[in-house]
């Protein structure tokens, strides 16, 4: 002690120096920092001060003991008042009913209150789009009644619909008449020809007549001369009577002969007008065949194309037409036609490309749906295809067009725009130049330095997946559903492996550095015989693709769900078994290695992360029960859901908080509101009953829009 008061000097601060200095008045320096400090009396130097101080001290503490004892005692009475007031309180509380029935009914009608509160907004917006479709409906009547005025025509309903039906027979009518129109014109035709024939007939009635007239005349001679032959002759008479009948009769048959001549002759005429009828609708139906059979023939332009014939596998350099002088027209092979002309009705060029994409193409048997799957499978290809060049990064442009109904894909790189088939043909060179700077040495060499570094890969990824696949098993053993019941997941060999496969997977659950040189070479040859296979079978494959599909580990092994007991027992969880489980217990085990990824992986971010997992249509056909027991696990699991669904309420006491936005659409007004309802310690707060929730849930209210000052500019 002596020692160190020596060592500080009793000098005026004034002085020159940085050592260390105590001043008669108190200050005191060290170094750079200097200051002050007094005291009345001195409390640590010397025995008197140190005695002095002691007593101070002692008469101080026994003042605390004195406030502390008076302190204990009020505390002491005021515990036992509190006990008396916690035993009345608890014999108060045993004396009252039961007020779970009470929550229940609070619960139910919190509930009832939000439901009525969306049940009032979709009330509300549905009598907005009443209204609105009232306002249009007004439009439309006003419209309806411009245009009738306009129109001059009705427009009460019932008279429009009185109109619509004049209308229709009108138009009926009109049919009609046009229809007894070509009846007319046929019947004026018809009409035409009797009167010809009725002249004809006329003419040969009157030299029938005449030759009649002059036939009596010759007849009454022929008489008179008889009857004086009979008088002249007497017994010769009834020979020349005889001969007279024979005569007659001859005379009807020729009469009969005449009439059926005249019939005949009527049934002719009306064939040859049949026949001309009908040969003037055999032209003009020729006509339009031969007008169709040239549209369609022209259909056929787009397929001379030479790419599409090798793709048709049609042969032969075929070729279209080069002018239109080629294509006769319809009334020119008419006419040759009824010339019996041989003239060919298509172009040879054209006729030879159709017998061709005939033969081609005749046991193609196409519907109307495998027609519409077959486009809109290839305009799926066509945009894989598109998304694939853009993705090799070598400034490829593909364009594809339909203008005549044949869709022609081409492809647009350095040597400008060029067919699908030639580009792929450029391509596959280009591939073969590029195979043949890598002989079969130097890939075998590659491959095997590939192999031993993604062996060790495959390893370490293999046994990252199992301690991850087991932490999934421990935390979902921990997490039971209201059965007593789990469920526990396995990662184990695929069944369709072969032996090599599994004999491979085996060695990887080894680490390669401890692997004998036999083994990495049996290794290297299983998957240096995966990758040639895979070559073999898809060689229009990229090296990469290859690769990417022979060392795919993921597919040597699948999940297997077990349900574990109450009791402990693990048996496998069948498609069998999960239907025996109820409900709740399906859903929850669907669920629950869902939310046990979700945990497990989530842990590996930083502890302040959010933990979100959405699910969309979250909980579709799960009752409410299974609802619960699927959220209670989610909030075990301390996962934050972001979940969408029709009707999704997440109010149930084992989650402390959710917040609610229903959403509402107003086809009226084209817009989407949202109300808010926030779930909170058992609790339904809404903004619309007046409850401020930035308040009721302690926000800082630190996120608000700043207010601008007077005379700023405010921008919207």
């Amino acid at each position: 002690m002596r020692g160190i008061l020596e060592s500080i000097a009793l000098e005026s601060l004034d002085l020159p120096g940085n050592q260390v200095g105590v001043a008669e008045d108190g200050g005191y320096r060290q170094g750079i920092q200097r200051g002050r400090h007094t005291k009345s009396d001195a409390e640590y130097i010397g025995t008197t001060a140190r005695a002095r101080r002691r007593a101070a001290r002692i008469a101080e503490l026994d003042r605390t003991v004195e406030e502390t004892r008076a302190t204990l005692a009020e505390a002491r009475t005021s515990a036992d008042a509190a006990a008396a007031l916690l035993m009345r309180a608890t014999a108060a509380a045993q004396a009252l009913p039961r007020t779970g029935s009470i929550h229940t009914a609070l619960k139910k009608v919190t509930e009832s209150a939000g439901a009525l509160r969306s049940r009032s907004d979709t009330a509300t917006a549905v009598g907005r789009e009443l209204d609105q479709a009232i306002a249009d409906l007004s439009a439309k009547e006003k419209q309806l009644r411009v245009t009738a005025s306009t129109h001059r025509t009705p427009h009460v309903a019932r008279e429009i619909d009185s109109l619509a039906a004049a209308v229709r027979h009108f138009e009926r009518q009109g049919e009609m008449v046009q229809r007894c129109r070509r009846e007319h014109t046929k019947e004026v035709e018809h009409t035409r020809e009797s009167e010809d024939r009725l002249h004809e007939a006329r003419g040969n009635a009157e030299e029938f007549a005449e030759e009649a007239a002059i036939a009596e005349e010759v007849l009454a001679q022929q008489v008179q001369r008889l009857d004086t032959l009979r008088d002249t002759l007497g017994a010769g008479a009834e020979q020349l009577d005889r001969q007279l009948e024979e005569a007659h009769a001859r005379i009807e048959a020729c009469k009969k002969e005449q009439r059926d001549a005249r019939k005949a002759d009527k049934d002719a005429g009306e064939a040859i007008g049949k026949a001309e009828g009908a040969y003037n609708t055999a032209v003009q139906t020729l006509r339009l065949a031969l007008t169709e059979t040239h549209a369609d023939a022209a259909r056929l332009a787009p397929y001379a194309r030479r790419d599409l014939l090798e793709l048709l596998g049609v042969g032969g350099g075929h070729t279209w037409p080069a002018s239109a002088a080629a294509w006769m027209s319809a009334d020119q092979l008419v006419y040759r036609i009824q010339n019996a002309d041989d003239t060919p009705i298509l172009p040879p060029e054209a006729d030879a490309l159709f017998r061709a994409l005939d033969g081609a193409t005749e046991s193609v048997r196409v519907s109307d749906a495998a027609r519409k799957s077959t486009r809109s499978a290839l305009t799926t290809a066509l945009q894989d295809f598109d998304a694939q060049l853009a993705a090799a990064g070598q400034d490829y442009r593909l364009q594809w067009d339909a203008p005549d109904g044949v869709t022609v894909v081409q492809v647009q790189d350095d040597d400008g725009y060029s067919s699908i088939g030639e580009f792929a043909a450029r391509i596959a060179a280009a591939r073969s130049d590029q195979e043949l700077l890598l002989t079969e040495s130097e890939r075998r060499i590659l491959e095997d330095a590939l192999l031993t570094g993604l062996a060790q890969q495959i390893h370490e990824r293999t046994v990252d997946a199992r301690e991850l696949i087991a932490r999934m098993g421990t935390e979902m053993r921990e997490r039971r559903m209201s059965s007593g019941n789990t469920i526990g997941v396995h990662w184990v060999l695929a069944d369709n492996l072969d032996d090599s496969a599994k004999a491979i997977s085996k060695l990887l659950e080894r680490d390669t550095s401890a692997l004998g040189p036999d083994e990495l070479a049996t290794m290297r040859a299983h998957f240096a015989h995966q990758i040639r296979t895979a070559r073999a079978a898809h060689p229009e494959r990229s090296y990469p693709e290859i690769l990417a599909s022979a060392l795919d580990y993921r597919r040597w092994r699948v999940f297997s769900f077990t349900l574990i007991s109450g009791t402990g027992n693990e048996d496998r969880l069948t498609v069998a078994r999960h239907s025996a489980l109820s409900g709740g217990e399906q859903s929850v085990s669907l669920h629950l290695p869902l939310f046990a990824a979700a945990h497990v992986m989530l842990d590996s971010a930083d502890p302040h992360a959010p933990r979100l997992l959405a699910l969309d249509e979250a909980f579709a056909g799960v009752d409410d029960n299974g609802r619960a027991e699927l959220l209670g696990l989610s909030v075990q699991f301390d996962l934050d859901l972001f979940m969408t669904g029709f009707d999704l309420w997440i109010t149930y006491g084992g989650v402390p908080g959710c917040a609610h936005y229903d959403l509402a659409h107003s086809t009226a007004e084209q817009s989407v509101s949202a109300t808010l309802l926030v779930w909170s310690d058992g609790e339904l707060l809404a903004e619309h009953d007046g409850t401020d929730l930035a308040q009721a849930l302690g926000s800082p209210l630190r996120r608000r829009v700043p207010t601008p000052a007077e005379g700023a500019l405010e921008f919207a």
